[in-house]
């Protein structure tokens, strides 16, 4: 190949490439660069602790345990479906893995809301037979904004136990978690209704501590969440 058709192959990519880009930012589709990489990597984000979770054994048993003071709520006690909903989520993002959830309805039959409060997570894993407690302590949980709105608030304190040493592998404080961001009329719903919407969002945060989540899927829906 002589200089001059090396030089008209380069010039004709070059110009077909301006073009390409000039097409793509008029339409308004520069994202179609992207997609590409999007097939190859996907669009997850690796989750804060990627590396504690990988080193839990697969087929490991483990239990979502949520407690908290009953006077921090105007509405119903949210521990259970809050567990229920994490244990749902960490079945389905965490398949993988293996491991067997123990339920929550395990701890009754060994503690009510204030017994349970007390304990630590290393001793109540022991009673339910869990290698692994996911605790979360709920430090505020309100649905009420006013008279006349819903806006869900809440703030947890995060640990992942090891039962058998006792030994926090993870731990996170929350920032205070708003949903939605514009109040809901209680005209549009029921209470119990808000409430279980608002569960389901707030156990997405704190699942996506553990797993590979997307940070554009902002839509958790009533699906999600267990019947009882």
């Amino acid at each position: 190949m002589d200089k001059k058709t090396g030089f008209r192959i380069r010039l004709w990519w070059t110009t077909g490439l301006l073009l390409l880009v000039l097409v793509i930012q008029t339409s308004g589709c520069a994202n179609a660069l992207l997609a590409p990489i999007y097939l190859i990597k996907g669009t997850d984000v690796d989750p804060m602790f990627k590396k504690e979770m990988k080193e839990i054994p697969k087929e490991s048993k483990a239990i979502v345990v949520c407690r908290s003071s009953v006077n921090l709520f105007g509405s119903e006690n949210p521990n259970r479906d809050l567990s229920q909903a994490l244990t749902l989520l960490f079945t389905k993002k965490l398949e993988k893995k293996k491991m067997v959830w123990i339920p929550y309805d395990k701890t009754e039959e060994f503690y009510d809301d204030h017994s349970l409060s007390l304990d630590t997570y290393q001793r109540i894993g022991s009673k339910v037979g869990a290698d692994y407690v996911f605790g979360i302590d709920l430090d505020s949980f309100n649905t009420q904004l006013s008279s006349q709105f819903y806006q869900g608030r809440a703030k947890a304190h995060v640990q992942l136990v090891e039962v058998k040493t006792g030994k926090v592998i993870a731990r996170q404080t929350l920032p205070e978690y708003v949903y939605p961001p514009t109040p809901t009329p209680k005209n549009d719903k029921h209470e119990s209704e808000f409430q279980k919407q608002f569960t389901v969002k707030l156990a997405c945060q704190i699942g996506n501590l553990f797993y590979p989540y997307n940070p554009h899927d902002k839509f958790a829906v009533d699906s999600d969440f267990p019947e009882r």
